[in-house]
């Protein structure tokens, strides 16, 4: 499992009420597969706050550039 799934994600939407749905040893089938539900449900504003928490919570673990921008694309993905 890749640090992105395991420790930027856990940390990015710890203060959703549906946190508790998504653990740190999930697979990133099972991560993209849940959280496309939850992203969908949100609304432009709520989407752009959870980009911006993953992006704070990546860069905290030094993850940025290409990686970050890849993973931003898959949710900007994912959402539509």
């Amino acid at each position: 499992m890749d640090l992105f799934w395991s420790k930027v994600m856990p940390a990015s939407i710890i203060n959703y009420p549906w946190a508790s749905e998504f653990s740190a040893d999930l697979s990133q089938k099972k991560w993209e597969s849940g959280i496309k539900t939850k992203i969908q449900a949100m609304d432009d504003a709520e989407f752009d706050l959870f980009l911006a928490s993953v992006v704070m919570s990546a860069s905290k673990l030094l993850l940025m550039g290409k990686d970050l921008t890849d993973k931003i694309n898959l949710f900007r993905e994912l959402r539509k």
